[in-house]
Order: structure tokens, then C-alpha cells, then sequence
């Protein structure tokens, strides 16, 4: 099965339990906790060893984890690991982090600007992003003086380029077919 499919299974089911027991906020911090110690490379090896007895690494990851995220968050952990499924963790958590946004009706958004933006133009960059997909936007801004000048927003799938550096190259595409009709009179 595909890893991103499988990952969102198991994503739905945590998200399904943390709305059942209103725990959507804990447990959103708790797949980031697990991701992160799973991203650990010696933690990762040890749960992934096969020859390392699952007793061991049951051990380990509740000291990993002990204090850190709530039971049902730790008895995910868990049965990553008992099902040789630790490399998912990730992506998992991505899946979680995206059902979360979606149900509260909120979007990410990486803006880039060619400088930095004072806080009236963060809100109508924001307020553009929000009225185009429906959203609340949260808002995570990139400097990259490369672009020259304007915006790039990416939510989600879409890109949305209002930088200068693109429009000169639409604005060049343009002449050069101008220039091709022109040589064929």
C-alpha cells in the first residue's frame, strides 16, 4: 500500500479519537513530539532493528516519550513500531496537521516577497489569500530579493506568482512572439 495513503488512514483514525475526546490540540503537539523523536536517528535505528526484541524498544519509546504526549498518543507509537511502520511517523503527522487545517477551515500559506513586508501589508496579503480560497490563512513569510519585486504565494497545491521577476518573463514570452509574428509578414 501506498505510504501516503497509509498515512492518512491512520492519520483519520487519531483525528477521528481526538474529536471524540476533544483532545485536537494535545494531540496535534503529540504527533509533532513522536515525528520528531522518530526522527532521531539513533531512536529510529533502535525501532527499526530487527534484531533489537520489541520488548527493548517498547521500553525505549515509552522513556522517549514518558510525560511528553497522552496514552492513546504514546499507544500510536506503539503500534508503529509493532508493525514495522516507524518510517510513516512523518508523514502521518503531516496528514494529521492537514485534517486539523481543514477542519478548522484554515490554509498555510508560504509567502515570499522581495522584502520584508510591514504588518499593514502582511494583512492585505492575508486578506487576498483568505477572499481567493475561503480560508483563514496563516501565514508563513519568506524573504528572497530574487523575485525583484511583488509576491509568490503557495497554499497547498497552487501557486500564485505576482512577482516581478514573473512578470517580466510573461512580459518577454510576449514580445518574442510579437517579434516571431512580425518576422513572418
Amino acid at each position: 500500500m501506498l505510504k501516503g495513503a497509509v498515512a492518512r488512514r491512520y492519520a483519520s483514525a487519531v483525528f477521528d479519537l481526538a474529536l471524540k475526546y476533544n483532545t485536537v490540540d494535545p494531540t496535534l503537539q503529540d504527533m509533532r513530539e513522536i515525528a520528531q523523536v522518530f526522527a532521531n536517528r539513533k531512536i529510529s535505528y533502535l525501532l527499526r532493528e530487527p534484531k533489537i526484541p520489541a520488548r527493548r524498544k517498547e521500553e525505549a519509546l515509552r522513556v522517549a516519550l514518558k510525560g511528553r504526549v497522552q496514552d492513546m498518543s504514546l499507544n500510536l507509537a506503539l503500534l508503529l513500531v509493532q508493525r514495522e511502520l516507524v518510517e510513516y511517523m512523518s508523514a502521518i503527522a503531516q496528514a494529521f496537521e492537514q485534517l486539523v487545517l481543514d477542519y478548522r477551515n484554515q490554509a498555510i500559506a508560504d509567502v515570499t516577497t522581495a522584502t520584508e513586508v510591514n504588518p499593514a501589508e502582511q494583512v492585505m496579503i492575508q486578506r487576498a489569500l483568505e477572499h481567493r480560497t475561503g480560508k483563514t490563512i496563516i501565514m508563513q513569510l519568506h524573504v528572497n530579493p530574487d523575485i525583484l519585486g511583488g509576491a509568490i504565494a503557495r497554499v497547498g497545491d497552487s501557486i500564485i506568482d505576482g512577482s516581478v521577476r514573473y512578470r517580466l518573463s510573461v512580459l518577454e514570452q510576449q514580445l518574442r512572439d510579437i517579434q516571431q509574428q512580425l518576422n513572418e509578414l
